[in-house]
């Protein structure tokens, strides 16, 4: 018989996800929602799983949270997003 480790499972908000993602798929596709709007779930859905595999691999045995690690990209692109326009 095989033991198996429980899983630890983690609920939270994701931060910057739903400010970030529209408006740089904006910038490249326009703002006509029905062409953007696949763009918008697949580029969010990278983004979420690129911070995933960073909080898993910066300090290896350990995990930093996702929400963190999205928060801090997400605040830095959300910084340049503001400070471009100057």
């Amino acid at each position: 018989m095989r033991r198996v480790r429980n899983a630890q499972l983690t609920v939270g908000m994701i931060p910057f996800l739903g400010l970030i993602v529209p408006n740089i798929v904006t910038m490249y596709r326009g703002d006509h929602l029905k062409n953007s709007l696949t763009h918008t779930a697949l580029m969010g859905a990278v983004f979420v799983l690129i911070c995933d595999i960073l909080g898993r691999v910066i300090i290896y045995p350990y995990e930093i949270p996702i929400g963190m690690t999205v928060g801090v990209i997400g605040s830095g692109i959300f910084l340049y997003l503001i400070l471009r326009r100057k």
